[in-house]
Protein backbone atom coordinates (compact mmCIF):
# COMPACT_ATOMS: atom_id res chain seq x y z
CA UNK A 1 0.00 0.00 0.00
CA UNK A 2 1.62 3.32 -1.31
CA UNK A 3 1.32 6.03 1.40
CA UNK A 4 2.39 9.65 1.57
CA UNK A 5 3.09 12.47 3.86
CA UNK A 6 4.20 16.04 3.69
CA UNK A 7 8.07 16.64 4.41
CA UNK A 8 8.74 20.12 6.27
CA UNK A 9 10.90 22.57 6.46
CA UNK A 10 10.96 22.24 9.97
CA UNK A 11 15.07 24.26 11.40
CA UNK A 12 15.51 21.85 14.06
CA UNK A 13 18.95 21.22 13.32
CA UNK A 14 22.47 23.13 12.56
CA UNK A 15 22.26 22.16 9.18
CA UNK A 16 18.81 21.39 8.74
CA UNK A 17 18.68 21.00 4.74
CA UNK A 18 20.44 18.39 4.92
CA UNK A 19 21.11 16.61 7.98
CA UNK A 20 18.42 17.76 9.38
CA UNK A 21 15.69 16.90 5.99
CA UNK A 22 17.48 13.32 5.75
CA UNK A 23 16.74 12.42 9.73
CA UNK A 24 13.29 13.22 8.85
CA UNK A 25 13.08 11.47 5.24
CA UNK A 26 14.73 8.09 7.16
CA UNK A 27 11.90 8.45 9.84
CA UNK A 28 9.11 8.90 7.21
CA UNK A 29 10.44 5.94 5.11
CA UNK A 30 11.03 3.88 8.37
CA UNK A 31 7.30 4.43 9.41
CA UNK A 32 6.40 2.51 6.23
CA UNK A 33 5.79 5.86 3.93
CA UNK A 34 6.49 5.57 0.35
CA UNK A 35 5.91 8.92 -1.01
CA UNK A 36 6.35 12.85 -0.02
CA UNK A 37 5.19 15.85 -0.31
CA UNK A 38 8.24 17.86 -0.74
CA UNK A 39 6.89 21.32 1.61
CA UNK A 40 10.50 23.04 2.26
CA UNK A 41 10.90 26.45 0.89
CA UNK A 42 7.12 26.46 0.16
CA UNK A 43 6.07 30.05 -1.07
CA UNK A 44 9.29 31.16 -0.42
CA UNK A 45 11.13 33.16 -3.28
CA UNK A 46 13.83 31.34 -3.20
CA UNK A 47 15.59 29.51 -6.43
CA UNK A 48 17.35 26.67 -6.24
CA UNK A 49 20.29 25.46 -8.01
CA UNK A 50 20.83 22.55 -9.91
CA UNK A 51 23.09 21.08 -7.30
CA UNK A 52 20.67 21.87 -4.71
CA UNK A 53 17.65 20.16 -6.48
CA UNK A 54 20.82 16.87 -7.71
CA UNK A 55 21.37 17.28 -3.71
CA UNK A 56 17.65 16.56 -2.81
CA UNK A 57 17.30 13.83 -5.12
CA UNK A 58 19.65 12.38 -3.51
CA UNK A 59 18.46 12.45 -0.30
CA UNK A 60 14.86 11.16 -1.28
CA UNK A 61 16.64 8.06 -3.31
CA UNK A 62 18.90 7.35 -0.32
CA UNK A 63 15.69 6.90 1.85
CA UNK A 64 14.17 4.94 -0.86
CA UNK A 65 11.32 7.46 -1.09
CA UNK A 66 9.39 8.96 -4.28
CA UNK A 67 8.13 12.43 -4.19
CA UNK A 68 4.16 12.50 -5.27
CA UNK A 69 3.92 16.37 -5.01
CA UNK A 70 5.91 19.65 -4.45
CA UNK A 71 4.30 22.87 -2.95
CA UNK A 72 5.66 25.73 -4.96
CA UNK A 73 5.82 29.08 -4.67
CA UNK A 74 4.12 32.51 -5.19
CA UNK A 75 7.10 34.47 -3.42
CA UNK A 76 5.67 35.63 -1.09
CA UNK A 77 4.81 33.60 2.10
CA UNK A 78 5.34 35.09 5.02
CA UNK A 79 6.13 32.31 7.60
CA UNK A 80 9.08 31.02 5.02
CA UNK A 81 10.40 34.14 3.31
CA UNK A 82 13.29 36.13 4.23
CA UNK A 83 12.30 39.09 6.50
CA UNK A 84 9.42 37.23 7.93
CA UNK A 85 6.93 38.46 9.11
CA UNK A 86 7.22 41.00 6.15
CA UNK A 87 5.35 39.31 2.46
CA UNK A 88 7.88 39.08 -0.18
CA UNK A 89 6.35 40.30 -4.09
CA UNK A 90 9.77 40.63 -6.11
CA UNK A 91 8.35 37.32 -7.30
CA UNK A 92 4.45 36.80 -8.08
CA UNK A 93 3.22 35.79 -11.05
CA UNK A 94 -0.07 37.19 -10.49
CA UNK A 95 1.06 40.64 -9.96
CA UNK A 96 -0.28 43.72 -11.86
CA UNK A 97 3.35 45.06 -12.58
CA UNK A 98 4.75 43.18 -15.42
CA UNK A 99 8.38 42.40 -14.59
CA UNK A 100 7.17 41.24 -11.40
CA UNK A 101 4.72 38.75 -12.86
CA UNK A 102 7.37 37.73 -15.06
CA UNK A 103 9.36 36.83 -12.45
CA UNK A 104 7.16 35.20 -10.50
CA UNK A 105 6.67 32.95 -13.61
CA UNK A 106 10.57 32.22 -13.71
CA UNK A 107 10.21 31.02 -9.86
CA UNK A 108 7.66 28.57 -11.57
CA UNK A 109 9.88 27.29 -14.02
CA UNK A 110 12.28 26.59 -11.33
CA UNK A 111 9.99 24.44 -9.40
CA UNK A 112 8.49 23.08 -12.54
CA UNK A 113 12.58 21.60 -13.47
CA UNK A 114 12.89 21.02 -9.80
CA UNK A 115 9.70 18.63 -9.96
CA UNK A 116 11.19 17.11 -13.38
CA UNK A 117 14.40 16.43 -11.70
CA UNK A 118 12.89 14.58 -8.61
CA UNK A 119 10.10 12.89 -10.53
CA UNK A 120 6.97 15.02 -8.92
CA UNK A 121 3.92 14.73 -11.08
CA UNK A 122 2.51 18.13 -9.75
CA UNK A 123 3.53 21.50 -8.72
CA UNK A 124 0.92 22.94 -5.76
CA UNK A 125 0.50 26.68 -6.25
CA UNK A 126 -1.97 29.14 -3.93
CA UNK A 127 -3.82 31.69 -6.24
CA UNK A 128 -4.81 34.70 -3.94
CA UNK A 129 -7.92 36.72 -4.18
CA UNK A 130 -8.46 40.26 -3.25
CA UNK A 131 -11.42 40.46 -2.34
CA UNK A 132 -11.57 44.15 -2.91
CA UNK A 133 -10.32 44.28 -6.03
CA UNK A 134 -12.31 41.06 -7.60
CA UNK A 135 -15.19 42.83 -5.87
CA UNK A 136 -15.34 45.74 -9.05
CA UNK A 137 -15.78 44.84 -12.81
CA UNK A 138 -12.21 46.72 -13.50
CA UNK A 139 -10.71 45.02 -10.99
CA UNK A 140 -11.93 41.71 -11.51
CA UNK A 141 -11.61 42.19 -15.28
CA UNK A 142 -7.89 42.78 -14.69
CA UNK A 143 -7.01 40.07 -12.00
CA UNK A 144 -8.41 37.18 -14.24
CA UNK A 145 -6.48 39.14 -17.21
CA UNK A 146 -3.40 38.58 -15.95
CA UNK A 147 -4.39 34.99 -13.95
CA UNK A 148 -5.26 33.45 -17.53
CA UNK A 149 -2.10 35.36 -19.02
CA UNK A 150 0.05 33.80 -16.84
CA UNK A 151 -1.49 30.13 -17.47
CA UNK A 152 -1.51 30.62 -20.45
CA UNK A 153 2.40 31.58 -20.49
CA UNK A 154 3.50 28.88 -18.50
CA UNK A 155 1.48 26.19 -20.50
CA UNK A 156 4.40 24.93 -22.47
CA UNK A 157 6.85 24.54 -19.96
CA UNK A 158 4.27 22.00 -18.16
CA UNK A 159 3.79 20.00 -21.47
CA UNK A 160 7.81 20.11 -21.89
CA UNK A 161 8.64 19.19 -18.32
CA UNK A 162 5.31 16.76 -17.86
CA UNK A 163 4.72 18.55 -14.64
CA UNK A 164 0.86 19.68 -13.81
CA UNK A 165 0.32 23.08 -11.64
CA UNK A 166 -1.91 21.62 -9.21
CA UNK A 167 -4.24 25.16 -7.88
CA UNK A 168 -4.88 24.82 -4.26
CA UNK A 169 -8.24 26.52 -2.44
CA UNK A 170 -7.28 28.43 0.56
CA UNK A 171 -9.41 30.46 3.08
CA UNK A 172 -9.23 33.96 2.98
CA UNK A 173 -11.92 34.58 0.01
CA UNK A 174 -15.24 33.68 0.29
CA UNK A 175 -16.60 29.86 -1.25
CA UNK A 176 -17.90 31.50 -4.10
CA UNK A 177 -14.53 33.50 -4.96
CA UNK A 178 -13.03 30.24 -4.73
CA UNK A 179 -15.63 28.35 -7.04
CA UNK A 180 -15.35 31.15 -9.52
CA UNK A 181 -11.58 30.92 -9.45
CA UNK A 182 -11.65 27.49 -10.21
CA UNK A 183 -14.12 27.75 -13.17
CA UNK A 184 -12.52 30.52 -14.38
CA UNK A 185 -8.96 27.67 -14.49
CA UNK A 186 -10.83 24.97 -15.62
CA UNK A 187 -13.01 26.27 -18.35
CA UNK A 188 -9.55 27.74 -19.98
CA UNK A 189 -6.70 25.69 -19.04
CA UNK A 190 -6.02 22.22 -20.29
CA UNK A 191 -5.68 19.12 -17.78
CA UNK A 192 -2.14 18.69 -19.18
CA UNK A 193 -1.50 21.84 -17.54
CA UNK A 194 -3.89 22.55 -14.62
CA UNK A 195 -5.84 20.77 -11.67
CA UNK A 196 -7.03 20.85 -8.54
CA UNK A 197 -4.86 20.77 -5.28
CA UNK A 198 -7.85 19.97 -2.62
CA UNK A 199 -6.70 20.89 1.03
CA UNK A 200 -9.87 19.54 3.28
CA UNK A 201 -8.77 21.82 6.15
CA UNK A 202 -9.20 24.73 4.13
CA UNK A 203 -12.03 23.73 2.61
CA UNK A 204 -13.75 23.37 6.11
CA UNK A 205 -12.75 26.77 7.24
CA UNK A 206 -13.78 28.31 4.30
CA UNK A 207 -17.71 26.31 3.71
CA UNK A 208 -17.72 24.22 7.12
CA UNK A 209 -19.16 21.05 6.43
CA UNK A 210 -19.35 20.99 2.98
CA UNK A 211 -16.94 19.64 0.05
CA UNK A 212 -18.44 21.97 -2.93
CA UNK A 213 -15.07 22.41 -4.34
CA UNK A 214 -14.90 18.74 -4.85
CA UNK A 215 -18.19 18.15 -5.62
CA UNK A 216 -17.72 20.17 -8.45
CA UNK A 217 -14.27 20.30 -9.57
CA UNK A 218 -13.05 16.32 -8.31
CA UNK A 219 -12.74 15.67 -12.08
CA UNK A 220 -9.35 17.97 -12.21
CA UNK A 221 -8.15 16.56 -8.83
CA UNK A 222 -4.46 15.88 -9.13
CA UNK A 223 -2.82 16.58 -5.69
CA UNK A 224 -4.14 16.63 -2.09
CA UNK A 225 -3.73 18.25 1.19
CA UNK A 226 -5.63 16.32 3.65
CA UNK A 227 -5.41 17.27 7.23
CA UNK A 228 -8.28 17.81 10.28
CA UNK A 229 -9.01 20.72 12.25
CA UNK A 230 -12.05 21.91 14.32
CA UNK A 231 -13.24 24.18 12.08
CA UNK A 232 -11.82 27.52 13.67
CA UNK A 233 -8.68 27.59 12.60
CA UNK A 234 -5.67 25.72 9.99
CA UNK A 235 -5.18 23.40 12.77
CA UNK A 236 -3.15 20.32 10.33
CA UNK A 237 -4.20 18.06 12.79
CA UNK A 238 -3.87 14.27 11.87
CA UNK A 239 -7.03 12.43 10.56
CA UNK A 240 -10.16 11.84 13.48
CA UNK A 241 -8.37 14.38 15.71
CA UNK A 242 -10.97 17.20 13.93
CA UNK A 243 -14.51 17.75 12.57
CA UNK A 244 -13.67 16.91 9.13
CA UNK A 245 -16.34 14.02 8.24
CA UNK A 246 -13.77 11.66 6.44
CA UNK A 247 -16.41 8.77 5.61
CA UNK A 248 -17.66 11.46 3.30
CA UNK A 249 -14.39 12.84 2.17
CA UNK A 250 -13.06 9.51 1.17
CA UNK A 251 -16.21 9.22 -0.92
CA UNK A 252 -15.78 11.85 -2.82
CA UNK A 253 -12.26 11.22 -3.64
CA UNK A 254 -13.09 7.54 -4.54
CA UNK A 255 -15.49 9.38 -7.22
CA UNK A 256 -12.96 11.49 -8.87
CA UNK A 257 -10.24 9.73 -11.36
CA UNK A 258 -7.70 10.85 -8.75
CA UNK A 259 -4.82 8.28 -8.61
CA UNK A 260 -3.47 7.42 -4.80
CA UNK A 261 -1.69 7.85 -2.88
CA UNK A 262 -3.56 10.58 -1.05
CA UNK A 263 -0.97 13.57 0.83
CA UNK A 264 -1.45 14.17 3.95
CA UNK A 265 -0.07 17.95 5.47
CA UNK A 266 0.52 17.65 9.15
CA UNK A 267 3.34 18.38 10.28
CA UNK A 268 4.98 16.62 13.84
CA UNK A 269 5.24 20.28 15.75
CA UNK A 270 1.67 20.32 15.91
CA UNK A 271 1.49 17.67 18.53
CA UNK A 272 4.48 18.83 20.22
CA UNK A 273 6.79 16.43 19.06
CA UNK A 274 10.08 17.30 18.92
CA UNK A 275 12.86 16.15 17.10
CA UNK A 276 14.43 12.76 17.58
CA UNK A 277 11.97 9.77 19.41
CA UNK A 278 9.63 12.20 19.01
CA UNK A 279 9.53 12.92 15.26
CA UNK A 280 9.92 9.36 14.21
CA UNK A 281 6.34 7.96 17.18
CA UNK A 282 4.31 11.00 15.48
CA UNK A 283 5.24 9.36 11.65
CA UNK A 284 4.67 5.95 13.19
CA UNK A 285 1.34 7.45 14.46
CA UNK A 286 0.19 9.04 11.09
CA UNK A 287 1.66 5.80 9.23
CA UNK A 288 -1.43 3.81 10.85
CA UNK A 289 -3.90 6.39 10.31
CA UNK A 290 -3.31 7.16 7.06
CA UNK A 291 -2.81 3.90 5.72
CA UNK A 292 -6.36 3.07 7.22
CA UNK A 293 -7.82 5.81 5.08
CA UNK A 294 -5.64 4.63 2.01
CA UNK A 295 -7.19 0.72 2.47
CA UNK A 296 -10.81 2.92 2.47
CA UNK A 297 -10.17 4.54 -0.53
CA UNK A 298 -9.63 1.11 -2.34
CA UNK A 299 -12.35 -0.82 -0.67
CA UNK A 300 -14.60 2.18 -1.88
CA UNK A 301 -13.53 2.15 -5.28
CA UNK A 302 -13.94 -1.69 -5.34
CA UNK A 303 -17.38 -1.88 -4.00
CA UNK A 304 -18.44 0.74 -6.65
CA UNK A 305 -16.41 -1.53 -9.87
CA UNK A 306 -18.16 -4.70 -8.61
CA UNK A 307 -21.48 -2.44 -8.22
Amino acid sequence: METCITCWHLPNHPRWFDEGIRHSLAEIAHAGFTHVNWNPDAGYSYVYAPSETDHIAGMLEEAGLKAWSVHGSHGKNNVSEVGAPHNETRKDFLSPHEWQRQAGLDLIRNRLEFCRRIGSPNVVMHVDLDEAELRTPEGHKSFYDRFHRSFDEIAEDCVRTGVRVAVENLTAAPIERILEMFGELFDRHPPEVAGLCYDCGHAELADPGNFRILEDYGHRLIATHLHDNRSVRDDHLLPHDGNIDWDRLISLISATPYEPPMNFETPYRVYGMGYSLGEAAFYQRAHQRISALEFKLAEVRAQAAAA
